[in-house]
């Protein structure tokens, strides 16, 4: 196939070296090249090719080749463990091996064994191995990229796409395999614009590059700017006074967590003050819950799931347009007089849309900064990225154009300021408990019990999600420094999320396992009782920049039970201990001051009763939910929808 004096695909001109570009990158995907000189990629026509008999059979011959190596990869993930470890030994795929007898075999049992990282050692010491001037070496480099491709695991798809000769037929898989990879990666780190680019010259030849594309291209369009409001419906339905339609994520009961807690804390003190609260949750959630109602009652708050379990298209920007038709069809229906959309953006997009459609006020709650907790736990490279960028400013086109913004600090209020909302737009609704956990204590001593812990120990640790930016690391280290110094402590940390690994590990490398309890996540209930089983409530949150703005709820609860709060000296938890009198500030990451602080406590009786009743009169005064309604009611009488 001639390719000189192709025209390149950027009107530059004819190019010789299309031909070089083609060959490298034919089989598969023969259409798609890179011309050498200008770098641009297109895809040329080349003439169709009549095959012969030898190509025809050829090709089954490929095919069912490959029909059995599926075969072979299904067989391993078949068998159970004990058969799997006897089939490794007998493929000669010992710990201690360095080529097995049959190695595409012993690749598809340690994949299908959850020894991935042993799979890919494997790989790349067989591709040392492999000779591409000799049939066998031929014969093995095919069956080996045969088998990645049945496997279809990106990191082993990488170690074929640069350490072997990449036959012709498994182009597609391996070459689109190891740029869905790549893209992954790249949108890890927020550079959105470099994962399209990464995967589009692959999207007809591998079907997750293809389903990729569609999800960052439809990311991007959901960002930004907020699109034109559409028109007005003709026939809107006159809204009932005092009826809410919320708009959240996700909800109790199947998601257990600060927001949907606090999301139910807020519709069950609205209806105690006369409201008519509703809540529905974003379109196709819950994904993996089996025949999830439409509609449920919780505590005589009415719960709607659009389209729960529904596969969705692809990408945020699509999705966000079904879940504003569906969501409009709801609230046509239950008529309510104003739109209450809790973060992320997208409930916010979803409100404004129906808010414009329906002609009803929109408020935007504002728990957390999407993109604060997004680089807590990203790339370091993703601060200020095209996706960091693009959130930013979703975020702030939602919050400037809704009717009014709720929030729950002043330190989170001065960042919307700053995001260019008008100070008398925002109102404060912080968090707050139900009165009665005022004047009630759980049965903490029947937890400690339950965990092995006595009734005279010194307990300390919270109830929290075990997330990096939580700062447990450094409780942890706090802890065997108070062992250092003779003081035994016992830590409870009841949660779990992506540092609970972690956190074990660093437990038993401290030799900690006999005074560190970490029972993971227990019921709502339970984790009242487990804040009750605690001498003092430790919030050791990292220094970062969503710590410093946002306040956690569980802290609060711990104050409401009179137990003394020890806390990062960060600007949010200062804020939530009444400037520092009402618990005991520590610097951040510091577990030598942390240390102290405990120490101090366990030594001082009274300091620790001094600080349980200024924790609990704080709550009293300003973080009760009969208070925090009054202020949602005196919000929406203001915009007009009582």
């Amino acid at each position: 196939m001639a390719t000189s004096g192709v025209r390149c695909p950027s009107n530059r001109g004819t190019h010789g070296e299309h031909r070089r570009s083609l060959r490298r990158i034919r089989g598969e995907i023969p259409l798609i090249g890179v011309c050498s000189k200008c770098r641009e990629s297109a895809h040329w026509s080349v003439p169709d090719v009549t095959p012969t008999p030898f190509t025809v059979l050829r090709t089954k011959l490929a095919d069912f080749h490959d029909a059995a190596v599926r075969r072979v990869v299904t067989a391993a993930f078949d068998l159970s463990s004990p058969a799997r470890a006897r089939a490794l030994r007998l493929a000669g795929a010992g710990r201690d091996a360095t080529r097995p007898r049959l190695p595409t075999l012993a690749l598809a049992l340690l994949v299908a064994d959850g020894r991935e990282r042993e799979a890919r050692d494997l790989l790349n010491r067989l591709a040392d191995t492999i000779d591409p001037t000799r049939w066998r070496g031929r014969w093995l480099n095919r069956r080996l990229a045969a088998m990645v491709v049945a496997l279809r695991k990106p990191r082993l798809t990488e170690v074929v796409a640069r350490r072997l000769r990449v036959p012709r037929r498994y182009t597609g898989p391996i070459r689109g395999g190891a740029a869905a990879r790549r893209a992954r990666l790249l949108f890890q780190r927020g550079d959105i614009e470099g994962a399209i680019a990464t995967v589009t010259p692959y999207v007809d030849h591998h079907e997750v590059c293809g389903a990729l594309r569609e999800r960052y291209i439809g990311e991007r369009a959901a960002l930004g700017p907020l699109p034109a409001p559409p028109a007005p419906d003709s026939d809107r339905p006159d809204p009932a006074p005092g009826r809410v339609l919320h708009l959240v994520s996700n909800a109790l009961p199947h998601t257990q967590a600060g927001y949907t807690v606090r999301t139910h804390r807020v519709a069950t003190a609205q209806r105690a003050v006369g409201l008519d609260p509703h809540v529905t949750t974003f379109v196709g959630w819950p994904r993996d819950v089996p025949d999830v109602a439409h509609e449920r009652v919780l505590d005589g708050v009415s719960y709607h799931h659009l389209r729960p379990g529904e596969p969705l298209p692809e990408g945020l920007a699509s999705q966000v347009e079904t879940g504003t038709a569906a969501a409009t069809e709801l609230a046509r229906r239950l008529r309510p007089s104003v739109l209450h959309a809790a973060t992320d953006h997208r409930n916010g997009s979803v409100a404004m849309g129906v808010g414009a459609r329906l002609g009803l006020p929109v408020v935007y709650e504002v728990r957390g900064f999407l993109e604060e907790t997004w680089l807590s736990g990203a790339d370091p490279r993703a601060e200020g990225s095209e996706r960091h960028r693009l959130i930013v400013e979703r975020e702030a086109a939602v919050m400037r154009g809704a009717d009014a913004v709720v929030t729950l600090a002043g330190t989170m209020r001065d960042e919307i300021v700053a995001r260019g909302v008008a100070p008398e737009r925002i109102t404060l609704a912080p968090n707050a408990v139900d009165p009665q956990l005022l004047d009630t204590r759980p049965d903490g001593a029947g937890f400690r019990r339950a965990h092995g812990i006595g009734e005279e120990e010194f307990v300390v640790g919270s109830v929290s999600s075990l997330m990096p930016y939580e700062g447990f690391a450094t409780l942890v280290d706090a802890a065997a420094l108070l062992r250092e110094s003779g003081l035994r402590v016992r830590v409870l940390l009841v949660g779990d999320g992506d540092d609970g690994e972690a956190l074990r590990d660093r437990v038993a490398r401290h030799g900690l396992g006999d005074v560190c309890v970490l029972p993971g996540r227990v019921p709502p209930r339970e984790a009242l009782r487990a804040q009750a089983a605690l001498d003092v409530f430790v919030a050791p949150r990292a220094d970062s920049r969503v710590c410093r703005l946002v306040t956690p709820l569980k802290p609060v609860e711990a104050m409401a039970l009179g137990i003394p709060v020890v806390a990062s000296d960060l600007p949010a938890l200062r804020e939530l201990l009444a400037e520092g009198e009402a618990g005991l500030m520590v610097t951040p990451g510091d577990s030598s001051a942390l240390a102290d602080a405990l120490g101090r406590l366990h030594d001082e009786p009274r300091l620790l009763r001094e600080l349980a009743k200024a924790g609990r009169d704080e709550v009293a005064a300003h973080r009760t939910w009969p208070r925090v309604a009054g202020v949602y009611r005196d919000l929406y009488e203001r915009l007009g929808a009582l």
